[in-house]
């Protein structure tokens, strides 16, 4: 069997064992939903980072569209394991009774992170302010992520825990939606990668059980 067969085993291994773990512990829960997306990252020098991303979601399983996304923004890495992150975000949501509406986003925050014996860790925290609708939300988006990224492997697994917290609000500290993500990395070359993941959110309106895939782009 040749090394291009052996990726795509191990990746239709990896996928089905995403697809019993959600058969199995997510769906008696909460709602179905995916979310599909590409995302484009452009290295100006090795300070300064241009990100985009587009993605859209559903609802009710593949029923309904409940976005779609575009976001861009730049990271500018201050230390060795130090960047400043700073985005825009225009979305077009479904906003249930009050039909689709456009929105507004903006996101300022920073990202620790480090690579020891092929273990990746990451500390993000995110400022995120929304306007849609006639109203707006300011949130703060805590991320703890590990991950491993061995030379060796096809595929790099990874977990992820992120909590959203009000700010401003007298709920500070009620953590109202909490997402926890598993999922996997299948570098196809030096320049892209594939992003399989399951996302669990707890949220005070409704759990969602996420099936997502991005496509990763380097250009």
């Amino acid at each position: 069997m040749n090394q291009k067969q052996n990726r795509w085993g191990t990746l239709l291994l990896v996928l089905g064992m995403c697809l019993v773990s959600f058969s199995a512990y997510a769906v008696p829960e909460g709602e179905f939903a995916t979310w599909t997306g590409v995302r484009v990252d452009w290295q100006f020098n090795p300070k300064v980072k241009f990100r985009g991303t587009f993605q859209a979601r559903t609802q009710n399983g593949l029923k309904e569209m409940e976005r779609e996304r575009l976001n861009v923004g730049l990271n500018y890495r201050v230390l060795p394991l130090l960047q400043l992150k700073g985005y825009y975000e225009l979305q077009y949501r479904d906003r249930g009774a009050a039909g689709w509406k456009i929105g507004h986003r903006y996101q300022a925050g920073f990202i620790v992170s480090g690579t020891k014996r092929n273990i990746k860790l990451g500390w993000r925290e995110l400022l995120q302010h929304t306007f849609i609708g006639g109203t707006n939300e300011a949130q703060l988006r805590s991320r703890l992520r590990i991950a491993y990224e061995s030379g060796n492997w096809v595929v790099y697994p990874y977990f992820s825990v992120e909590a959203f917290q009000p700010v401003g609000d007298k709920a500070f500290f009620s953590l109202p939606r909490v997402r926890y993500r598993p999922g996997v990395r299948w570098p196809f070359s030096r320049k892209t990668a594939l992003d399989v993941y399951y996302c669990r959110q707890y949220d005070v309106k409704r759990c969602l059980n996420i099936l997502g895939l991005n496509l990763e782009i380097k250009l």
